[in-house]
């Protein structure tokens, strides 16, 4: 059980560090977005693409810990009947 724990931590992790990687490249990369703000022009979209990529990321972080849950909460779900 602590082993699926750590793994399940360990994923999470990893999935925030590439979704924040991704966020970050694509706002880094993307021009309009830049010349958006410099211009102060945009703020809606600005706030809807950055809002989006927080989703993304918190989204990433709790996939890993829900299917470890749901796929213990399936597996404890059996029924046994005494001997």
């Amino acid at each position: 059980m602590s082993g699926e724990k750590v793994s399940a931590f360990y994923e999470s992790w990893n999935g925030i560090f590439l979704a924040m990687y991704r966020a970050n490249l694509h706002w880094f990369l993307s021009a309009p977005t830049w010349s958006s703000v410099w211009r102060g022009q945009g703020h809606r979209a600005v706030s809807a693409t950055l809002q989006r990529a927080a989703l993304d990321i918190l989204s990433s972080g709790v996939a890993p810990v829900h299917r470890r849950a749901v796929s213990n909460s399936k597996r404890l779900r059996t029924y046994r009947k005494g001997p």
